[in-house]
């Protein structure tokens, strides 16, 4: 992407940072909407790489607007503020895919690109960027109170449940995948309703590649998909099972090496050893082990485990008193799904295996192992662990048949999004509460409402106001264009539809129909705390671009910056000259 625009050698600001912020958002426009598209991007670095592990490129799809605006190579100055600002960075680096889902950034950016482009064109008839910035932060508060005007509880609809299921199906953007948008939305409904705005640990998603996509359920618990029943004597199905986690690790404390499993005491690991004058004695230190497992396990068995699930292993002898008393065991589990197996069942973890109680024990309805996938290169199928049926849940996973790769990871975006749309309409978020119609009718009732304040406005910030409806009815015809509809034809008859439209209707884009009509009747329903947090966005960074007048290299180093080392050349040539000129300066000393 270009650092900038010259006219006559020189930057022109804000033009450039404004060209710059257009190119992006121009990207992101086609991941808006129902009938979005998905965008590739080729050649992005994987992140750090081992040492002495190749560079290798990694190619990237998806019609997420977050996914996209974390993956496309911004060079540009402006690229990592928009990032910031519209899409908060993750924390760290995790496995989880779509962990935290920023929904609604493809809006956003389209909405920042519309709104800079007016911007541009006022600029061109001589209205200051202090004006322009005062008439969008005006605009805002317009679009406040008529976002709160429309916006309606889900609890005033006849059917709350059927409004919420829309309302996920209207966050599922980009392709259908498998047709199976309405099974999702039903899961997505209950999982928001468990678990409220959900997070890595609170839901789970598993790509399972065997089965269907229809076969893709909500699992009132957790599921291990890397693990097993760790004996063959062991039971396969147990009902109303108690379970305990052995998790080796309290929060904030590491895994001392002697917990989180069933494993007799490792001295040479330790640094200890055992001095032994003859071979009675190590008969005898054997039998100290022997008490010790049958301690243990009476424990568990006195506390009523009937599941115990390690971090670390469970040895042959644990196994033999495990089976002898008909508990089963899993072992090897992985923290992030040790804390999802507790929050799920209830259960307390424990470090210490010798110090088990009742009220450590988590419960399942249903405790079952299942065969799934073909193991790559092995004739043995590869089985997981499904904990079922748990009573109030507070971690859930979503099972996902039959995808896998990057197209199981845009499905997973897709059903995150959904169940954070639907936690957000129903007010478990710090936002407000409702839903607001979509199709884009609630950016052509602030269009026109914009208009209609703008009457009451003297000045120049009746223009600008004028410029921000127009920049929301950008949004609508990007819509159109993505659903391959003629925008000036649609946005006319959109705009006339608005004007004639009677109580209880909202006139917008009807898609996948492409049609103009009321689009409550066909249930499209965004959540009114993503679009208000989307024209915050917007505003904010808009109005950051056009402040911005010019920009200076803060990278400080030994030596004067070179022309062609800084962000822009011009600025470094006045520098050298200025060094050249001056006698004594910090590069002379």
């Amino acid at each position: 992407m270009e650092d900038g625009a010259e006219t006559g050698g020189e930057i022109q600001f804000p033009h450039a940072n404004i060209v710059a912020a257009r190119a992006v958002t121009g990207v992101l426009e086609s991941s808006v909407g129902p009938l979005s598209h998905d965008t590739l991007i080729t050649g992005r670095p994987p992140g750090d790489r081992e040492p002495g592990e190749p560079e290798t490129l990694t190619d990237t799809i998806s019609s997420d607007g977050a996914t996209i605006l974390e993956e496309l190579p911004i060079e540009h100055p402006m690229g990592p503020i928009i990032r910031r600002l519209v899409a908060p960075e993750r924390p760290g680096t995790t496995d989880v895919v779509g962990e935290l889902v920023p929904d609604g950034v493809g809006t956003t950016v389209v909405l920042l690109g519309a709104l800079l482009a007016e911007g541009e064109r006022l600029l061109e008839q001589g209205l200051h960027p202090t004006t322009i910035e005062e008439g969008y932060s005006l605009g805002l508060e317009r679009v406040e109170r008529t976002l709160q005007s429309l916006s309606r509880p889900l609890e005033e609809f006849d059917d709350p449940t059927a409004a919420a299921e829309m309302v996920a199906r209207s966050a599922m953007t980009g392709n259908d995948i498998g047709n199976a948008r309405d099974v999702w939305a039903a899961g997505a409904v209950e999982a928001a309703r468990q678990v409220g705005m959900p997070d890595e640990e609170t839901l789970a998603i598993r790509q399972i590649r065997s089965g269907s996509i229809a076969d893709s359920r909500l699992v009132s618990g957790t599921v291990l998909d890397r693990n097993e029943i760790c004996d063959d004597r062991m039971p396969r199905r147990i009902e109303d099972a108690n379970v305990l986690v052995l998790s080796g690790f309290k929060r904030g404390k590491a895994n001392d090496g002697k917990t989180g499993g069933l494993q007799d005491p490792d001295f040479q690991q330790d640094g200890e050893r055992i001095v032994v004058d003859s071979p009675d004695e190590i008969a005898e230190f054997d039998e100290v082990f022997v008490r010790r497992r049958e301690q243990v396990v009476a424990g568990l068995v006195d506390a009523g485990v009937d599941v115990v699930v390690t971090r670390t292993g469970i040895n042959d002898a644990y196994q033999d008193l495990l089976v002898e008393h008909g508990i089963v065991g899993i072992r090897g589990v992985n923290r992030l799904k040790l804390t999802q197996l507790a929050q799920a069942t209830g259960a307390t973890p424990v470090v210490d295996p010798t110090d088990v109680t009742p009220a450590d024990l988590g419960s399942a309805g249903l405790v079952e192992q299942q065969v799934i996938d073909q193991r790559q290169g092995r004739r043995k199928r590869r089985r997981m662990v499904v904990f079922d049926d748990c009573s109030d849940p507070e971690s859930v996973t979503f099972l996902l048949h039959g995808a896998h790769g990057q197209l199981g990871e845009q499905a997973a975006t897709e059903i995150r999004k959904a169940v954070a749309a639907v936690a957000t309409a129903t007010g478990q978020t710090t936002g407000p509460a409702g839903v607001l119609p979509g199709g884009g009718a609630t950016e052509l009732a602030v269009a026109q409402s914009l208009r209609r304040d703008a009457l009451d406005v003297d000045g120049r910030k009746q223009l600008v106001l004028e410029a921000f409806a127009d920049a929301t009815e950008q949004f609508v015809s990007t819509l159109a264009r993505n659903a391959g509809m003629d925008t000036l034809t649609t946005l006319t008859n959109l705009r006339e539809a608005t004007t004639n439209a009677t109580n209880g209707t909202s006139p917008g884009l009807v898609l996948p129909e492409k049609r103009v009509g009321d689009v409550l009747k066909a249930g499209l329903l965004d959540p009114t705390g993503i679009r208000l947090r989307c024209y915050r966005h917007a505003v904010d960074v808009a109005v950051l671009i056009l402040r911005v007048d010019d920009a200076i290299d803060a990278t400080f180093t030994d030596e004067p910056t070179e022309p062609g080392d800084a962000i822009y050349d011009e600025h470094a040539e006045l520098h050298q000259e200025y060094l050249d000129e001056q006698d004594e300066t910090i590069w002379h000393q």
